[in-house]
């Protein structure tokens, strides 16, 4: 049995003591895995980086194949960090596997102890209660030799009284003996004195007895209460082992508790990086299968839309021919009539001589090509340019095209302005990939003709006719061939493809 105790629950010290144990195995092992889970999201965000600059190189690209190349380019990123993570839960899981082996074992070792100290502190009880029976034992026998030994001691002292000295009512021995009336008297009184004197003898004998049993007594009393003193401190110290040992057991066990829940999570976390990691695997698979198909419908459509591009310079290409010589016969007239003029105003001055008066002819200025600044055409649109003008590799076909425009990233939906007043000389949809297409011309200028091109519009405002510079033409998208929502301003030079910095 157990001794009470003075309180049946761990003390303040002892609680927060087990609580920091187990506070403090949980941190450790998450901080384990918190210093490595960094690692891998640094991994990762390193990789949403490279994808995300795909967006530009895969600009002029269809959705579908763009998607095909990005969901593959994903999982390849994705793979090595999963493979990462699954190494990294398995090791987590051998941690807490062993930590839970290992509290486990303490836990074992901290109850084997605490049934130890039980049984060590049941036994001392036991002990305890014998020699305390014994010392109530010897308290009663001693009382009770106590009280014999007055008794007879007063028996003594007046046999003693009536031998010596005699009594009222009883003569004593000597007057028996010296009192006797005959003989045979002598003889009677004689026989008393004897057996007097035996009584006497024996209670002697007795006394004696008694005196030297309670002189043991005393001694063994003495002996017992020594023992239960001792026993009693044992008891004490039993009592503080058994409670400490049942303080750690129950630490113990909190840990085990701890050390178990953390091996069920690590369980979890690697059975879930490896059915990822499994996931991604197939996934994989399926995106290359789907990969290879859409670039085989990409080189289909990027000959369709080279078929296109041609046609569409062709067209540009006559319009600047015929833009150029309307610009010649405007000019050729201009100079005719400026001729013409000078002609008139000659003869007018050769007429007023012959009449004695003079006149100055009006000589009209030279005739000369219409001057154009550098920064002629306006911005469509204000964002961040996402791409310039010039050759791109693509990472999906394998070679270098060129990228025949700016690209600014505005939200689908933005208004896009008329660079410079001119025609509409095409609005709608363009099969080669530029979805919603505004073409505006704007007639020769340093040269050549000028037309500029705004490209993915969500919505087409302007369809046909002339455009104020600012004048609004449409809303930004993302149709076509675009990864996302910009504006593709393009500017063309007898339709030939330049850098729209060198007219902006």
């Amino acid at each position: 049995m157990w001794l009470v105790r003075r309180s049946s629950k761990p003390n303040a010290r002892t609680r927060w003591t087990a609580l920091g144990l187990v506070v403090a195995c949980t941190i450790s092992l998450a901080g384990g895995l918190g210093a490595r889970a960094d690692d891998v999201e640094d991994q990762k965000r390193k990789a949403d980086r490279r994808i995300a600059a795909l967006g530009q190189q895969l600009e002029g690209t269809s959705a579908s194949l763009a998607k095909a190349y990005v969901n593959l380019q994903k999982t390849r990123a994705a793979i090595p960090v999963a493979e990462q993570r699954v190494a990294q839960a398995e090791a987590a899981l051998a941690r807490a596997q062993q930590a839970q082996a290992q509290a486990e074992a303490t836990e074992a070792r901290a109850i084997a102890a605490e049934d130890k100290a039980r049984a060590h502190n049941e036994a001392v009880a036991q002990k305890l209660a014998v020699a305390q029976a014994n010392e109530a034992r010897a308290a009663d026998k001693l009382a009770e030799t106590s009280t014999q030994l007055a008794s007879s001691q007063d028996a003594l002292d007046a046999y003693a009284a009536e031998v010596f000295q005699g009594g009222a009512v009883t003569e004593s021995q000597l007057g028996m003996v010296f009192g006797s009336t005959s003989p045979q008297d002598f003889a009677n009184r004689l026989v008393m004195a004897d057996t007097a004197s035996a009584v006497a003898s024996d209670t002697i004998d007795q006394l004696a007895a008694m005196t030297a049993d309670t002189a043991a007594t005393k001694a063994y009393l003495t002996s017992v209460r020594g023992e239960i003193a001792e026993l009693k401190r044992q008891a004490e110290a039993a009592l503080q082992a058994a409670e400490a040992a049942s303080a750690a057991a129950t630490r113990a066990r909190e840990q085990a508790v701890v050390a178990k829940n953390n091996a069920i999570t690590a369980t979890s976390n690697a059975q879930a990086a490896q059915a990822e990691l499994e996931s991604l695997n197939a996934k994989q698979t399926a995106y290359a299968a789907d990969l290879r198909e859409q670039r085989a419908n990409e080189k289909a459509q990027l000959a369709a839309a080279e078929r296109e591009a041609a046609r569409l310079k062709a067209i540009l290409v006559e319009r600047a021919r015929q833009a150029k010589l309307a610009e010649e016969r405007r000019l050729a007239k201009l100079k005719a009539e400026r001729e013409a003029k000078i002609k008139a105003e000659r003869a007018k001055a050769a007429a007023a001589a012959r009449k004695g008066s003079s006149y100055t002819p009006k000589i009209p200025a030279p005739v000369a090509r219409k001057t154009t600044p550098s920064n002629y055409l306006s911005y469509p649109a204000y964002g961040r340019t996402t791409s310039g003008f010039g050759m791109r590799w693509h990472p999906v076909l394998q070679k270098w095209m060129l990228h025949d425009g700016l690209d600014w990233g505005l939200a689908c939906g933005t208004p896009v302005y008329a660079a410079a007043p001119g025609t509409v000389i095409s609005a709608g949809w363009r099969e080669s990939g530029w979805g919603n297409q505004v073409l505006i011309d704007h007639g020769i200028h340093r040269g050549v003709d000028l037309v500029t091109s705004y490209n993915h519009l969500s919505s087409i405002v302007k369809w046909g006719g002339s455009v104020n510079r600012g004048q609004l033409i449409g809303y930004s998208g993302t149709t076509g061939y675009s990864t996302g929502c910009h504006l593709h301003f393009g500017v063309y030079e007898d339709g030939t493809p330049v850098n729209p910095r060198n007219w902006l």
